[in-house]
C-alpha cells in the first residue's frame, strides 16, 4: 500500500510540476508540495520497516 501511494503521489507531483512550467501558474504549487510531502513521508517509513 505505501508502494502505490508513495509512486502516485511521485507521478501526480510530476504531472502538476510540468503543469505549472507550462503556464507558470503558482496555484499548483501547493499540491505538489503536498505530493512530494506524502512521498517522503512514504520514503521514510519504507526506511524504518523491518
Amino acid at each position: 500500500m505505501k508502494k502505490f501511494l508513495m509512486t502516485g503521489s511521485l507521478v501526480f507531483s510530476v504531472v502538476l510540476y510540468g503543469y505549472f512550467l507550462e503556464t507558470g501558474d503558482g496555484e499548483v504549487l501547493v499540491p505538489v508540495l503536498l505530493g512530494l510531502l506524502v512521498s517522503f513521508t512514504c520514503a521514510m517509513l519504507f526506511l524504518t520497516d523491518k
